[in-house]
């Protein structure tokens, strides 16, 4: 492998590498760095590390350029450097003390603009210095192209000691296959990005915790843990990533293959057989990667439904089985429903039934004693004894479509995304003014409008949403709850408060509210081709008993006016282009 000759070997001291933090210049790719999942106990121990002046391992960047600026990118040694950043910012303590902020002059800028709180008691500045001092080693690569930075990640992690196989195989791929399996693990565990690369500013928002922190993701919550299926570190090692590339496999492949370690090697193109992910990509273009998404997801939130009416987690409600065995229970339980679902085109008569028919079921499931190694066989003869079970407690569907809706997972999704990319993400709790007036707000209505078009001049290949019957804040929910006498669900820090009361009492139920919109829309400010594609996206879907408005924005040919301007989104704020700018807007749409 050939690499530009463009190799800086540095020392930098902390202090510095948290300037590159503050001014937005880290870069992580999820292509290969895909969670944060360093425990509280972990980072702290890094601290100490430095604090001891021991020495610490090369910090890995290549300088690149997103979004027209000079950034480095993160190769190896996130998890280092985002244990730094925490510490320095106050989510942890030290032996009981905080990072004086005042100690260094970016942190002290922060705290001066209000970014930042200091926590006490804090650390002696002696202390402080010393950490703000250190010494980290730093390499910088200069690369002419993307594939040689996924080269070098998997070459210094080829020997497994930082990285699981998993990640391994995963890291840099970018076949239909490894982007399946990365987009809808992402899903279930809930950390899902706008895109695949953020800044590591960013990160904490989807990171993947130990504690009940106000940022991130509780491991606990995380579904593979919370129903008993994985065990904490089986999720930071990607082990669930492993079960949805091997479901996926089974649900493409004919005939059904059989799973091992080195068989999901060969699907990723890095084990002995070429010709098995040449194999799996001809399959899955003749299903259609949407399609294979889809319905995995549905198949996921029917299974997610149906535990919902259970008191017991996936674990005590399948079986008592050793823990070894759980993951290969959840594939045969998920695959049955699959065929049930998808390939008979049935659904559940009654969930609470299936919940009995689960009960304990795991005894009819039988996985030989393969070890790493599971038969097709196998596999297909439990599934189709599961299914054969459960058959009973499904009925015909009125329909024969089997993309099914999964949209529950898909509106959690992109919740989780609005934490990172915060301008293409707008929430509304609904049209009507919360007040004695109860007057529907036309202005409200435009505001939107504006919005969405501002969203669409973020430029090509990038999708804005609106969605009304969500709080923007916890306060405003209440107010909702007040005014409506209707609670909301709460997800993470989110608020879903539907648009059904609003609509039954000011519009005659969804169709009068969808019709006040779509006449808003006809008159609204916009061009024809932008109200075409807003009216042609707009979907009403189902959350709970709560329904819910989206709205989406997708870039034209060409920059979106609202009422003769351009505007675009800074942050959560509609601002003005000024004409001095449209070089650089028409830029983004003609590149």
């Amino acid at each position: 492998m050939e690499l530009q000759r463009d190799l800086v070997i540095l020392g930098e001291s902390v202090e510095r590498v948290y300037g590159y933090f503050a001014n937005e210049r880290l870069l992580v790719n999820r292509k290969y760095q895909r969670k944060l999942v360093w425990t509280v106990e972990e980072k702290k121990s890094f601290v100490d590390s430095i604090l001891n002046g021991f020495p610490v391992p090369l910090i890995l960047m290549a300088e690149v350029t997103h979004e027209e600026k000079r950034r480095f990118e993160i190769v190896d040694g996130m998890q280092r450097l985002n244990a730094i950043v925490a510490f320095i910012e106050g989510e942890f303590d030290f032996e009981g003390a905080y990072f004086d902020l005042n100690t260094m002059a970016e942190s002290k800028l922060r705290l001066d603009e209000g970014l930042l709180i200091q926590k006490e008691p804090f650390l002696n500045r002696e202390t402080c210095t010393k950490i703000a001092s250190y010494t980290l080693p730093l390499s910088f690569y200069s690369f002419e192209g993307a594939g040689k930075i996924d080269e070098i990640f998997r070459r210094i992690n080829s020997n497994g000691r930082y990285l699981s196989r998993q990640e391994i195989r995963q890291a840099g791929a970018t076949a239909q296959f490894s982007q399946l399996v990365r987009d809808l693990s992402s899903s279930i565990r809930g950390d899902m990005s706008h895109t695949d690369k953020l800044l590591l500013n960013n990160m904490k928002e989807i990171s993947i915790t130990n504690r009940n922190l106000p940022y991130g993701i509780n491991v606990d919550t995380i579904f593979w843990v919370s129903q008993g299926i994985l065990r904490r570190e089986n999720v930071r090692s990607s082990r669930d990533e492993e079960i949805v590339a091997d479901i996926l496999a089974y649900m493409a492949l004919t005939p059904k293959p059989r799973s091992s370690s080195n068989v999901l090697d060969d699907y990723y193109g890095i084990g002995e057989d070429d010709t098995k992910s040449e194999d799996i990509e001809i399959a899955i273009k003749k299903i259609g990667s949407e399609r294979l998404h889809t319905q995995f997801l549905a198949v996921f939130e029917e299974l997610r439904n149906i535990l919902s009416h259970s008191s017991k987690p996936f674990h005590k409600l399948i079986s008592q089985e050793a823990e070894s065995r759980l993951p290969r229970h959840f594939q045969v339980i998920f695959l049955a429903l699959y065929e049930l679902l998808v390939n008979k085109n049935m659904r559940p008569a009654s969930r609470l039934y299936i919940v009995e028919k689960l009960d304990g079921i795991g005894r009819h499931i039988s996985i030989g004693e393969g070890g790493g190694n599971w038969s097709a066989k196998n596999r297909q003869d439990n599934v189709n004894s599961i299914s054969g079970i459960l058959q009973s407690a499904f009925v015909p569907r009125d329909i024969d479509d089997p993309a099914l809706n999964s949209w529950s997972v898909e509106l959690e999704n992109i919740l989780m995304q609005s934490f990172t990319e915060q301008a293409l993400y707008d929430f509304k709790v609904g049209l009507h003014r919360l007040d004695s007036t109860e007057a529907f707000d036309t202005e409200a209505a435009l505001k939107i409008l504006k919005t969405l078009t501002a969203m669409a001049n973020h430029g090509p290949g990038n999708v804005g949403y609106v969605i009304l019957g969500v709080a923007d804040g916890e306060a405003h929910a209440k107010q909702h709850e007040s005014f409506y006498k209707t609670k909301p669900i709460q997800f993470r820090k989110f608020f879903i408060t539907g648009i059904d009361a609003e609509a039954s009492k000011h519009n005659r139920g969804l169709d009068g509210y969808l019709q006040r919109i779509s006449q808003i829309l006809s008159t609204a400010p916009v061009n024809d081709t932008t109200k075409k594609q807003i009216a042609r996206d707009m979907r009403m879907i189902q959350y709970f008993d709560k329904s819910l408005l989206i709205l989406q924005a997708k870039a034209n040919d060409e920059p979106s006016m609202f009422d003769g301007k351009f505007y675009e989104r800074h942050g959560t704020n509609n601002v003005e282009i000024p004409v001095e700018q449209y070089g650089n807007l028409f830029k983004r749409f003609f590149r």
